[in-house]
């Protein structure tokens, strides 16, 4: 297996490939401070796609088998199924894309993206937060 390391992982509503290979992110979700956070006015919530832009570097050329999941960081739940696919490397920088349809989410938490890619030892994980959304109170007079 090719030596891979993670550089960083974002995680958006959706992204679109245009037809000059350009990548377009929808609804990116900063980082606020450590963690992105999904807020929800209510729970169960559903939500129709969260996709993660996965940036790695890589040593050398090859393929390998990718697994991603999403769980609940503390009970270990899967929320919604598995994604499998191929990365194809080569040497400097990859992308993985992985877009997750249909998630519910039972009750606010913290949830973790894991990324087992095939030959490497542990996984890649990238946490993020799911809260409600909490409007602010008006200023009294």
């Amino acid at each position: 297996m090719t030596p891979i390391t993670e550089k960083c992982t974002l995680m958006c509503d959706d992204f679109r490939i245009e037809i000059t290979n350009k990548l377009i992110l929808i609804g990116l979700y900063p980082p606020t401070p450590m963690v992105p956070v999904v807020y929800t006015p209510a729970f169960p919530v559903t939500i129709p796609t969260l996709c993660f832009i996965q940036l790695f570097d890589s040593e050398g050329q090859g393929q390998a088998q990718f697994t991603a999941r999403i769980a609940n960081i503390e009970t270990g739940r899967m929320v919604g199924g598995e994604i499998n696919g191929k990365m194809i490397f080569q040497k400097g920088q990859i992308m993985n894309l992985a877009r997750f349809v249909g998630l519910t989410f039972e009750s606010a938490g913290s949830y973790g993206l894991s990324t087992r890619i095939e030959g490497c030892g542990s996984p890649f994980i990238m946490n993020f937060d799911v809260k409600l959304f909490v409007p602010p109170k008006p200023p009294q007079s």
